[in-house]
């Protein structure tokens, strides 16, 4: 619940989302309303604030998908009139948030088949962007195949417009600015399948809207719609599509600008350093890959009860992880467009699973991406530091499809274990602390759902707040009573706000805390990281070469790549200047950090050259 896998565009399609073609980019309609009118919408600064509501609908999911499109028209009327309604009331504050209620009307849209008003949205929406790959690719391929279902004609006429279309439209976008978002999108492309996203819903939507009695949040009502037009919209396009892409994506072949390899000290082991304990606050850490501390680490279950095993344990999914790897390794190239046996293997394997294994499968590749996890970021944090000593804190959680019930006791054991974790950081003499996880009230709101607790929706609403906020207080006072410790947060990877979302621990604003976000080896902001007052620092987050469990390399990307470069800055300056506090180091590395924009990034040479440490 409150990290996702590494392995996102396996993750992202067993979740049974949309494909990227018929993604949710949309306009927001009210954006030429007069002063006045704006002046008088309530302001919305936290998703809390928002109204939740509930439908009702007469067939599970999976059913609803292939039945008559007339069978959902009723209740798709009613999201839409209460999205409008919304959008009209509400001054929302948070881009993603508005983008994302709005999207959804554009889904619905073209579920109706009403291309016209679908296009406008999407153009609407492009307006809105503010990463500059998003200005220029948001719902370009959507719109292109609306149109082209606007002139009607042959299927093979249709797939022949689109294929053109999009080439051109493709084509002539700048390299530079894109080609990291076109990779992604092919990558995208290449692993749907129909078959695997019914038997994501059926282990997963269905359980729920069964529990649900039927009437069921909004979010489910959209599911059915998105998915309904990917299968309808983007499935009879996709081998058009990824044949264009992959024919720009040859042409491109050309390093990316690095600025930041340049940006990088290696402290050499003649350095006049301490050995610096740095706690490593993940889902689990090979800590023997690296030098460890005294105090090796402890760990928690699933159930935030104390274990004993620092790096996660797989289970009866043990006997399944050289194939599991191997379709992690497949998730990755397929992200950077390289056409692997890896990669293949992934294709072949998407393209063979039944509906019934698509559950195991999910919950396989969800275990092996929280395995994996903190070794990587482990891997990052020491890189060039030989005085890094290494502690851990490994928190197995829970990578069932089925959620686990929250309940005021498991929110205690949570608030426990987080008590329990800083002090064993303290313990062990801890000097800086990367915490690259971030979750929000809505995980529980969504797990409450699930299970039918709350006599509707704004009941499920007060009582997730309720739950989580044991949690939140917990673990900042932990951190607000560890002053001697400084932590690192990774911001998040829903391309949001931190802070709309509350998200901890990236929403903290704490002396002894800084949140990164991520960048690539250019200093662009990656399309996917979560943004926001809180988001203070950028580092490289894409494609950076670490370690998994058992000393294997391999390139991840996220926020979780990117806090650790910040904490492995704190730990060079901690090893080379002992007596600087954690206030003291936090201000210099936002004094280092070069601002272009939403992005501050940080220099570590100009840090330590502020510090007036020298190699």
């Amino acid at each position: 619940m409150k990290l996702r896998p590494i392995a996102a565009i396996v993750s992202t399609l067993l979740a049974g989302v949309a494909c990227p073609a018929i993604a949710a980019p949309t306009s927001v309609e009210f954006s030429v309303a007069s002063p006045i009118i704006q002046a008088e919408r309530k302001v919305i600064a936290s998703a809390d604030q928002l109204p939740r509501r509930s439908y009702q609908i007469s067939k599970l999911p999976s059913e609803l998908i292939e039945a008559p499109k007339s069978e959902l028209e009723a209740v798709i009327a009613a999201v839409d009139k209460d999205l409008a309604a919304d959008l009209a009331e509400f001054d929302i504050r948070d881009r993603a948030t508005r983008t994302g209620m709005i999207g959804a009307r554009a889904q619905i849209a073209i579920y109706r088949g009403d291309f016209a008003k679908a296009i406008q949205y999407l153009r609407d929406i492009r307006s809105q962007q503010e990463k500059e790959a998003d200005k220029l690719m948001s719902g370009v391929s959507a719109e292109i195949i609306m149109g082209v279902r606007q002139k009607g004609g042959s299927d093979e006429a249709q797939k022949a417009a689109v294929k053109a279309a999009v080439a051109e439209a493709w084509g002539k976008m700048p390299w530079s600015v894109v080609g990291d978002a076109m990779k992604n999108t092919k990558g995208g492309l290449e692993l749907m399948s129909k078959n695997v996203t019914i038997g994501s819903i059926k282990s997963g939507l269905d359980p729920a809207v069964t529990n649900l009695k039927f009437n069921v949040p909004v979010s489910i009502v959209t599911s059915i719609v998105s998915v309904r037009n990917a299968f309808d919209h983007s499935l009879p396009f996709r081998d058009d599509m990824v044949a264009v892409l992959q024919n720009i994506v040859d042409k491109n072949q050309v390093a990316k600008v690095d600025v930041w390899s340049e940006r990088l000290v290696n402290l050499p082991e003649s350095a006049k350093g301490k050995p610096v304990v740095i706690g490593i606050w993940d889902s689990g850490t090979d800590v023997d890959l690296f030098k460890p501390a005294a105090m090796r680490g402890i760990a928690f279950d699933k159930d935030a009860n104390p274990t004993t095993s620092l790096v996660r344990p797989m289970g009866e999914a043990s006997s399944r992880m050289a194939s599991l790897k191997q379709y992690m390794k497949g998730s990755l190239d397929l992200r950077a467009a390289i056409d692997s046996a890896d990669a293949r293997a992934l294709k072949q394997r998407i393209g063979t699973l039944k509906q019934d294994e698509v559950k195991q499968f999910q919950e396989d590749l969800s275990a092996l991406g929280m395995w994996a996890h903190g070794t990587a970021v482990t891997g990052i944090a020491v890189e060039g530091n030989p005085f890094a000593r290494i502690t851990a804190v490994a928190m197995h959680w829970d990578n069932a499809v089925i959620p686990q019930l929250p309940t005021e006791a498991s929110a205690k054991r949570t608030a426990a274990a987080y008590t329990a974790a800083v002090e064993s950081f303290k313990k062990a003499g801890a000097r800086v602390v990367n915490m690259s996880w971030r979750y929000g009230s809505t995980a529980y709101e969504g797990a409450l759902a699930f299970h039918n607790v709350g006599k509707n929706a704004e009941e499920r609403k007060s009582l997730a707040i309720k739950l989580f906020d044991i949690e939140k207080a917990a673990l900042h006072n932990a951190i607000k009573n560890a002053p001697e410790i400084l932590f690192v947060a990774g911001s998040g990877n829903e391309d949001n706000s931190a802070d709309f979302a509350q998200y901890i621990p990236a929403g903290f604003e704490l002396p002894n805390l800084i949140t990164a976000g991520a960048v690539d080896q250019a200093g662009t902001e990656t399309s996917f990281s979560t943004f926001g007052k809180t988001v203070v620092v950028h580092a490289n987050g894409f494609e950076v070469n670490t370690y998994i469990p058992g000393g294997e390399k391999l390139k991840f990307s996220g926020t979780s790549m990117a806090s650790p470069q910040v904490a492995n800055l704190a730990g060079k300056l901690f090893a080379m200047k002992p007596e600087l506090t954690p206030v003291e180091v936090k201000a210099l590395i936002l004094r280092g950090a070069e601002r272009k924009g939403r992005v501050n990034l940080i220099s570590p040479k100009l840090t330590l050259k502020e510090a007036g440490i020298s190699m």
